[in-house]
C-alpha cells in the first residue's frame, strides 16, 4: 500500500475545498439506499455504494491487501 501523506497540512487551501465538495455530496446521499462491499478473500468491508449507476470498480482491501475487482450494481426494488 501507498504511504499515507497529510494533505490537510500539505495544501490546506485545496482540502478545504475538498472538503466543502465532499459535505455537499453527504448531504445530499444522506437518505439513499447503501449497500457495504466486502473483499471475498477475508469479508472484510471495504467499501460502500450509495443507490445510482455504477461500473466495474477495482479497490485494494485494507485489511488482507488483496486487489478486489466488483463487477457493476444496480439498485432496484425486490419483487
Amino acid at each position: 500500500m501507498a504511504r499515507k501523506i497529510n494533505i490537510k497540512k500539505i495544501d490546506p487551501e485545496h482540502y478545504a475545498q475538498v472538503k466543502s465538495e465532499q459535505e455537499k455530496l453527504e448531504a445530499q446521499c444522506a437518505g439513499e439506499l447503501k449497500l457495504e462491499r466486502l473483499c471475498p478473500y477475508c469479508r472484510h468491508p471495504v467499501s460502500v455504494a450509495i443507490r445510482g449507476t455504477h461500473g466495474f470498480v477495482m479497490e485494494v482491501c485494507p485489511k488482507c491487501e488483496e486487489e478486489v475487482i466488483f463487477p457493476p450494481m444496480a439498485f432496484r426494488l425486490a419483487n
